[in-house]
């Protein structure tokens, strides 16, 4: 159906996230692949963040796909408050299967996902220039074993390199990116069109599937 131009993101019920709830690896890059928006907001549950991110918190294979397939790292660093203390009962109401709108640094301290901050920050570090953490999630990320290494990356430039990448696949878009199409007639060097893939980080590719925290 794909191949015959079935739309990916057409459905009430979003293809991509009933496959990120499945933990189908190969269903999800599938649906990426042909097109599935990475970027999806769920209308129950929503987050300030795009809702596919919430399945992949504790399964590295499965994040690094969304995050290589142009998911929207910088709206989870985009905390209002900063440097500022969070309110003390933000997080009232919630429990382990209701999440409501609100920002990646009040999801990611919750009792019962804090042990895997650091490396889930960690990770979506290689996928951003400069950013700036929140007050809450760097009290959190303090407690991490990955914390030095966060910390070097937020208080130091990033390399040109580093940033070269980020402005090719900002220009790109993220449908050029996955459509193989492009790529293979992009005037290219084919190590280079690999970098500005990810393709080093491209755990499902390599089939390096114990990246689950």
């Amino acid at each position: 159906l794909l191949d015959a131009g079935a739309l990916t993101n057409q459905d009430p019920i979003n293809c991509l996230q009933i496959a990120l709830r499945m933990g189908n690896y190969e269903l999800m890059h599938l649906l990426l692949r042909h097109g599935a928006n990475v970027n999806y907001f769920c209308r129950v549950n929503t987050t300030h963040f795009p809702s596919a991110l919430q399945y992949a918190l504790k399964d590295e294979v499965m994040l690094r796909m969304l995050l290589n397939f142009g998911y929207d790292v910088r709206r989870c660093f985009d905390c209002p408050r900063g440097s500022a203390a969070h309110a003390r009962y933000a997080t009232d109401g919630w429990t382990s299967t209701v999440i409501k709108d609100t920002m990646f640094c009040e999801v990611i301290t919750l009792s019962w996902l804090k042990h895997v901050s650091g490396k889930v920050v960690r990770v979506m570090l290689d996928y951003v220039d400069h950013v700036k953490i929140c007050w809450k999630l760097e009290a959190v990320l303090k407690e991490q074993e990955l914390w030095p290494d966060i910390h070097f990356i937020l208080t130091n430039p990033r390399s040109l390199k580093h940033l070269c990448r980020l402005k090719i696949r900002a220009c790109m878009g993220r449908l050029r990116l996955r459509c193989p199409v492009f790529m293979t007639f992009l005037p290219l060097p084919n190590c280079l069109k690999d970098y500005i893939l990810y393709k080093e980080y491209d755990l499902y590719g390599q089939e390096n599937f114990t990246g689950i925290y």
